[in-house]
């Protein structure tokens, strides 16, 4: 199964970036773009596990969440990481402190259950396309779009298996623990 550790959307947020899509979207010629209801926030990608990880992904899921409260984000701005003439396109979300905690809880968490920490660290973003051809260029769209903030509340982490479904990439949670933090 192909899992990672994830911050799921409320709908609200999910709309607000499928506009910002949109409006990106007028200024890039192509991109295989995310459909609205996969948008999430990845906290660790684990790739390929067995059925016989998940009491231990679990267990590390608790206690990441045992040790951290509930806090909110803002949406902060358009951008990409560039791979020649295309890219990735995401929305960037604001410096947060109890999300680099929630992500450092949860990496030291993993380790314990026997797990590889992730290499590139965290770079929090929600990720809008990849393939990403802008008209002109990756600036132009950033000038071009400008993200009102929204606020984006997390409550809980999940443990999600990417399944796909015909030609469809479908992001299915299968545990889910709500933060209780002391």
């Amino acid at each position: 199964m192909r899992t990672f550790i994830a911050i799921e959307l409320e709908e609200e947020v999910k709309e607000h970036l499928a506009n910002i899509q949109t409006e990106t979207q007028k200024l890039c010629r192509r991109g295989n773009y995310t459909p609205k209801e996969n948008f999430h926030l990845t906290l660790h990608f684990l790739g390929e596990v067995e059925e016989e990880d998940l009491d231990y992904l679990q267990e590390a899921i608790f206690e990441t969440a045992r040790r951290n409260r509930p806090f909110t984000l803002t949406l902060d701005k358009v951008g990409f990481f560039p791979r020649g003439n295309k890219g990735i396109l995401w929305v960037g979300l604001e410096k947060s402190n109890p999300l680099q905690r929630l992500f450092s809880t949860l990496e030291k968490s993993l380790e314990q259950q026997g797990f590889a920490r992730e290499r590139k660290g965290l770079s929090p973003h929600i990720t809008l396309g990849r393939e990403v051809e802008p008209q002109r260029s990756f600036l132009d769209v950033q000038k071009g779009v400008k993200v009102e903030p929204m606020r984006v509340s997390v409550r809980s982490i999940s443990l999600m298996e990417s399944v796909r479904r015909g030609p469809k990439l479908v992001y299915v949670p299968l545990f889910r623990q709500n933060l209780m933090g002391k």
